[in-house]
């Protein structure tokens, strides 16, 4: 049987819907102050954001037991999860009133294993291009010595 986490809130704000009269970078600021609570994947992945700039943002990660798969590595689903957040956040910086978007395509390399302990990780994102209707974005994970850990690339559609 299936458990309930009660550290989810379901009555979460709805980013895109209830706040659709603010601009993206407004929308992301209010996210990234915590001032709505944390759901879902944020709490899941328990990242800070370091920086947020337009077309640009650093968050950063310290793996936990929660995180890892059966080698003790950071699972690269949690990698890729975190890169496509940062990616995601870079863009909503750039978005105008009532714009929102929808991550069409997501691909992630793995160059170094990422472990617990061996923080802090940070996750850094930038918009390489931001067009009418799509955007093309990059990330990086990297480690304490700033070597890279992942890469990622990314496509959005504007809506």
């Amino acid at each position: 049987m299936a458990s309930v986490r009660k550290d989810i809130n379901p009555m979460a704000t709805n980013y895109n819907k209830d706040l659709a009269h603010l601009t993206g970078m407004e929308r992301l600021l209010r996210f990234a102050s915590g001032v709505d609570g944390r759901s879902g994947a944020a709490l899941y992945y328990d990242y800070t954001f370091e920086s947020i700039d337009e077309g640009q943002v650093c968050l950063g990660f310290e793996p936990s037991s929660e995180h890892v798969n059966l080698f003790q590595t950071v699972h690269g689903g949690v990698l890729s999860g975190l890169l496509d957040t940062a990616m995601g956040c870079a863009l909503i910086s750039l978005l105008a009133e009532g714009e929102h978007d929808t991550i069409i395509d997501l691909q992630t390399k793995f160059v170094r294993p990422v472990v617990i302990g061996g923080g802090p990780y940070r996750v850094l994102a930038s918009v390489d291009h931001r067009g009418r209707r799509q955007a093309t974005m990059s990330g990086r994970i990297v480690d304490a010595n700033d070597r890279l850990c992942a890469t990622a690339t990314s496509t959005a559609l504007i809506i």
